[in-house]
C-alpha cells in the first residue's frame, strides 16, 4: 500500500484464497434502521449485526443532536436507540455536511417535533447531492419546505397521504418516504420504488414497529398511517455485495472461503 494523496494498493494475486470471513450487516439498510428509529419515543429500539463504519457514527451522532440516547456495542454489532425525549430539530451543519444521510431523519423529526432544520446543505448543495426529490415528497405529504442558502427548514404542516411518483428507483428516496408516511394519516401510493433486499429489510423493520405497508418489491408501495408506532428488535440484513465480492474471489482464484453470516436469499 502507498499513501498520499490517493491511497493505492498493489495486490498480487496467483495463490488460492483460504479462511473464513465474518460478512457485516447492510450499510444500506442499518442507517435507514437507526433514522426510523426515532420515530417513535415508546420504548427502545434494538438492532443487531450493525456494522462499525464510520457512516453508522455519524449516524448516531446525529440521533444524538436531536437527543436520543444511543448506545453502540461495536464488538457485538449492537445498537440500542432510546428516543423517548427527542430536544432538538436541528441536524447540524459540522455532521450533516459530512452525512448524506442527514435527510433521513426529517421524518422523524418532522413527526415528532413538527419541524426539522438541516443545516449546511442548502442552496446549491441541495442539487448536487440529488435530494430534491425527498423534498418534493414532503412537501406532496403536506410539508413546508424552506431552502435557504446555509439550511433547510421543513415544517410538518398538515400531513397526509398523498401519490407520490420517484422520477428514478431510488433506494433512499423509497425509504425515506416510506418512513415519512408511515405516520401521515391517510394512504399513501409511492410509484417507481426501488426493490433491493435492503429496501425490504427496512420495510420488515418498519412493519415490527407497527407500520402498515404493502407492494415492497413490486415497484409499487402503499402504506397507510397510523396512529403511532413502537420500538422493537432487528437483526440487519447481511452486507450482499461483501459476501458476493468474497464469494467470486474464492471460486476465481479456486480457493474456499467460509462466509460467515452470508444469506443465500
Amino acid at each position: 500500500m502507498t499513501s498520499g494523496p490517493e491511497t493505492s494498493y498493489r495486490v498480487r494475486g496467483g495463490a488460492p484464497l483460504q479462511g473464513t470471513v465474518f460478512i457485516q450487516g447492510a450499510k444500506n439498510a442499518a442507517l435507514k434502521m437507526i433514522a426510523a428509529s426515532l420515530l417513535t419515543g415508546d420504548g427502545r429500539t434494538v438492532l443487531r449485526n450493525v456494522p462499525p463504519i464510520e457512516d453508522v457514527r455519524r449516524a448516531i451522532e446525529l440521533a444524538q443532536a436531536v437527543g436520543a440516547l444511543v448506545d453502540f456495542h461495536e464488538a457485538e454489532r449492537t445498537l440500542v436507540v432510546d428516543a423517548s425525549r427527542l430536544t432538538s430539530p436541528v441536524l447540524p451543519a459540522h455532521i450533516a455536511r459530512r452525512f448524506r444521510g442527514a435527510v433521513l431523519f426529517v421524518p422523524a423529526l418532522l413527526h415528532r417535533l413538527g419541524e426539522a432544520v438541516i443545516e449546511g446543505i442548502g442552496g446549491c448543495n441541495l442539487g448536487s447531492r440529488n435530494l430534491d426529490f425527498h423534498y418534493r415528497g414532503f412537501a406532496r405529504l403536506g410539508a413546508v419546505v424552506d431552502e435557504g442558502d446555509a439550511v433547510i427548514r421543513i415544517k410538518a404542516g398538515k400531513l397526509a397521504g398523498a401519490h407520490l411518483y420517484l422520477d428514478t428507483p431510488s433506494h433512499t428516496g423509497t425509504e425515506n418516504l416510506i418512513m415519512a408516511a408511515s405516520l401521515a394519516p391517510g394512504r399513501t401510493v409511492i410509484d417507481n420504488t426501488a426493490q433491493e433486499p435492503e429496501v425490504l429489510d427496512v420495510i420488515a423493520f418498519l412493519t415490527k414497529m407497527g407500520a402498515r405497508i404493502t407492494g415492497g418489491g413490486t415497484g409499487f408501495i402503499s402504506v397507510e398511517g397510523v396512529d403511532g408506532l413502537t420500538a422493537a428488535e432487528h437483526t440487519v440484513m447481511a452486507d450482499r455485495i461483501d459476501a458476493g465480492v468474497f464469494a467470486m474471489a474464492a471460486a476465481i482464484t479456486g480457493g474456499e472461503v467460509d462466509l460467515v453470516g452470508a444469506s443465500l436469499d
